[in-house]
């Protein structure tokens, strides 16, 4: 099974935008972080339809630490499977 992971930080960049990654390269700036997030987690949910791709959603938390979602973004993963 393919796996795909979209990141979020949590600072923007210098010019104030949020950068969402795909898999390690940028794809998409947002101007909030819930709007990254909220892109983030319907882009997961369109490839989490077709059946051979496992889709996280990585958001930085203030504390700095990288916490996986699955496309329901109710809560953390515990591992990956």
């Amino acid at each position: 099974m393919a796996l795909v992971i979209y990141d979020i930080p949590f600072n923007p960049d210098l010019a104030g935008l949020w950068h969402v990654q795909l898999n390690g390269v940028p794809t998409e700036n947002f101007e909030s972080r819930v709007a990254a997030i909220a892109y983030a987690v319907q882009q997961s949910k369109l490839l989490g339809t077709q059946g051979q791709l496992q889709v996280l959603v990585s958001v930085e938390g203030a504390d700095g630490v990288w916490r996986e979602f699955e496309s329901n973004a109710k809560r953390p993963v515990q591992s990956l499977q």
